[in-house]
């Protein structure tokens, strides 16, 4: 029994959420191709005004973050080109009049320094750390997030060092890089109060999902895992006396590995399948793009990974965290003096269990049931607190864009 073939970490357009099959050489050969004619294409004298606002996604699964503030440009009449390193990417087959894709993989290392743009913006982290460079030109580098987590903890030191602009989406954000750039001596950079757009759209959609979903024949509360993926999370200490416990109890259980889990640890997913495939009451799912999970779930149960935020705040309901290892990629991040946003909310969205509570579970999933509308009030409030701009943020992002794009200070945007 097999639950996939070898695979590349990449999204996989007819899969969404499962790790494509490894590429043949013959194929690497001919998306090479591909990229240096888009190279050329790309750099011509021509093409210079179609890429003033330049967005860099490293996969498709990254577009959801991106997608409102896209749009909202679009709504401005901005011209947007699109890169991406994703050959399914959906955009480069279909796309809107105002976006001109390309796809550039092995040779966006070669891109980006050389990128005459007026502003770039991405979600990736690490900016000239590591093989992806700066751009030599006077182009504004902007970050977007695309986990509410904060930046001291989850990620490596120095992370958003070279970026220019940082666009926070919450207060939290905000002091923590001004906290980091004390602490170092960094050159500060220009934070905005922005706001998360994906937090929106689940919470639009979380809206309509009771009216539009096809009822499933069960009354069963439903229990949504997803683990981070990180080494020490719940497949690799405690799934298997979680599900257990959970089915047991007579409720509804949907387990959702990270992507990366599907990658690396595919034999502990198989034991899963192998022990509770057969019960009505048990599913795994593998499409991490989609967020029918996170709609139909009652209770989520996670370690430390971002979406937990996310479900809490976008659905409005709890979070039972089982007690594992911190996600820590930035082993100075104490110094900083501020307690990370994923540590701070863990009691105050739900609770935290030590995995000698796990025969428990069951018991703790019916109290949060029972206090669903007292949790709601309380993250409702806290939502209000840590969230900027809510219901907004693609059209006041938009805007500070369109300013950057125009060569405005970023005194003027505050």
């Amino acid at each position: 029994m097999e639950l996939l073939g070898p695979m590349d970490p990449c999204e996989c357009k007819d899969r969404p959420g499962v790790m494509r099959p490894t590429l043949t050489r013959k194929e690497r050969f001919f998306l090479l191709k591909q990229e240096a004619l888009s190279f050329a294409s790309f750099f011509r004298r021509a093409e210079k005004p179609l890429r003033e606002i330049v967005f860099y996604s490293a996969q498709a699964q990254y577009f959801a973050f991106f997608e409102g503030l896209i749009n909202a440009l679009g709504d401005r009449g901005a011209r947007i080109c699109y890169i991406t390193s994703d050959h399914d990417d959906p955009l480069l087959f279909s796309h809107p009049v105002y976006l001109t894709p390309f796809y550039f993989s092995s040779l966006f290392p070669f891109v980006l320094p050389f990128l005459d743009s007026k502003v770039v913006v991405m979600t990736m982290p690490d900016l000239h750390q590591f093989h992806v460079r700066r751009s030599i030109f006077a182009t504004n580098h902007v970050y977007l997030f695309h986990s509410l987590m904060s930046t001291h903890m989850g990620f490596r030191l120095g992370a958003l060092d070279h970026f220019d602009t940082i666009l926070c989406a919450g207060p939290h954000h905000m002091e923590e890089i001004r906290r980091t750039e004390k602490l170092y001596g960094l050159r500060p950079k220009c934070l905005l109060a922005s706001g998360y757009y994906r937090l929106e759209k689940i919470f639009n959609d979380h809206e309509k999902y009771p009216r539009e979903a096809d009822s499933e024949g069960t009354t069963n509360p439903c229990i949504l895992i997803a683990p981070s993926g990180h080494d020490s999370n719940i497949v690799s200490t405690c799934a298997r006396e979680l599900v257990s416990a959970l089915i047991n109890a007579g409720l509804d259980v949907i387990f959702r590995p990270h992507p990366m889990t599907i990658y690396r640890r595919q034999e502990q997913l198989l034991a899963l399948m192998q022990e509770f495939g057969g019960r009505g009451n048990f599913r795994l799912d593998l499409e991490s793009t989609s967020e029918e999970s996170l709609h139909r779930a009652d209770v989520l149960i996670s370690d430390w990974s971002g979406v937990a935020l996310e479900y809490a705040f976008g659905t409005e309901r709890p979070v039972l965290f089982v007690d594992l290892p911190r996600r820590q990629q930035n082993p100075e991040y104490e110094r900083v003096g501020i307690p990370a946003l994923e540590v701070s909310l863990r009691q105050e969205i739900g609770r935290v269990i030590p995995l000698d509570d796990i025969p428990k579970v069951a018991l703790i999933i019916f109290e949060f049931l029972a206090q669903k509308e007292q949790y709601r009030e309380k993250i409702v409030s806290l939502r209000q607190r840590y969230v900027y701009n809510f219901g907004s943020s693609s059209e006041i992002t938009a805007d500070f864009i369109m300013k950057i794009a125009n060569g405005e200070s970023c005194g003027s945007m505050q």
